[in-house]
């Protein structure tokens, strides 16, 4: 597993929590999970798939594989990039204080875009929160 600025490589000893730890390093107010089969909005927890599970025991090639994670690239590019490459649906979400929410209606803003909302809005609420609920 390797992580350039732009690039997460993808191997056959990768696991899932390595591509979130890589992405989480380049966007820390973005998270992403991955669901087998579904669309990244209605994806029921049950097919989420455990962060400690091997890449290779749900994707049979074993070539590496880049996903461009460029700050210009939009969630919903990097959704379909997961999907073509692994076969699998990605879930972008933003941290909002303190609570994870998934990004399906700002899915055309870029990653650099959803970061620094999320980046806004959590330190507007820390605020609020060190206030007492008064600004």
């Amino acid at each position: 597993m390797e992580l350039t600025k732009n690039e997460i490589l993808i191997n056959k000893d990768s696991l899932f929590m390595d591509i979130q730890s890589a992405f989480a390093a380049s966007y820390p107010f973005l998270k992403i999970d991955f669901f087998t089969n579904g669309s990244h909005t209605d994806l029921p927890k049950s097919r989420l798939i455990d962060p400690k599970t091997p890449v290779s025991k749900l994707v049979k090639d074993g070539s590496t594989i880049r996903i461009n994670i460029g700050c210009n690239k939009t969630v919903s590019e990097l959704s379909h990039d997961f999907k073509n490459t692994l076969g699998l649906t990605a879930q972008i979400s933003r941290k909002s204080g303190n609570v994870w929410l998934v990004v399906s209606l700002t899915e055309e803003w870029t990653l650099q875009s959803q970061n620094e909302a999320g980046e806004h809005i959590s330190s507007e609420m820390e605020t609020i929160h060190r206030h007492g609920g008064r600004v």
